[in-house]
């Protein structure tokens, strides 16, 4: 490809990432960004198909690189044998957050427009699919270990629900309020630490 096509496919994401922060998906225009870019609505459909592709060429490969990530991290909890390998694969799984945590304050501009400015695309509740993960794989995990649970009833799906949402929303509430990695860590830590006690005590172990 040429110079001229790859600065021109430059010039357009770094006009749509301003418009998308400013205005949101939903209100951004792809005149306007084509405007600031200085192209022509013409060239704007030989790199885009689209507004929604514009904005998942910015930020589905960090999404990708999130969910990916996530999956590697989550064997880790479920070789279970004992009472005490429940409670060290609570504390593992926990922290294993910090690797999220570092990848996705690598990406702040990325991760702030998924979580802010994608009401009415496709990435919309990108959350609530983070959180939807998250209870499912506790779910999976208590199920694994209800033979060393005493009171496996006590933890409803919608109380798996509770846990996973106070720790994403720690991260990503930390991300839009400028906080860095280390000190979005230290949070989830004490955040992990609260909710490790709590599942201790409602499960009987």
């Amino acid at each position: 490809m040429s110079y001229d096509y790859n600065q021109t496919h430059e010039n357009i994401l770094k006009s749509a990432r301003k418009q998308f922060a400013e205005k949101g998906f939903r209100d951004a225009s792809i005149r306007k960004i084509c405007s600031d870019a200085g192209v022509t609505n013409g060239a704007f459909y030989s790199h885009f198909k689209s507004k929604e592709d514009l904005l998942g060429s910015i930020i589905s490969p960090r999404i990708k690189g999130l969910t990916d990530l996530y999956s590697s991290e989550k064997e880790v909890f479920l070789d279970i044998k004992s009472p005490d390998d429940i409670l060290n694969a609570f504390k593992k799984s926990y922290s294993s957050y910090s690797k999220a945590i570092i990848y996705v304050c690598g990406y702040r501009e990325e991760f702030l427009l998924l979580i802010d400015s994608c009401e009415g695309s496709e990435y919309d509740g990108f959350l609530d699919m983070l959180i939807d993960e998250e209870t499912e794989n506790t779910m999976e995990f208590l199920s694994r270990s209800k033979r060393f649970i005493k009171n496996p009833e006590n933890v409803t799906e919608n109380i798996a629900r509770l846990g996973a949402s106070f720790m994403i929303e720690t991260i990503f509430d930390g991300l839009k309020n400028g906080l860095s990695a280390d000190e979005i860590i230290k949070e989830t830590a004490v955040v992990s630490e609260y909710c490790i006690a709590g599942y201790r005590h409602m499960l009987g172990i």
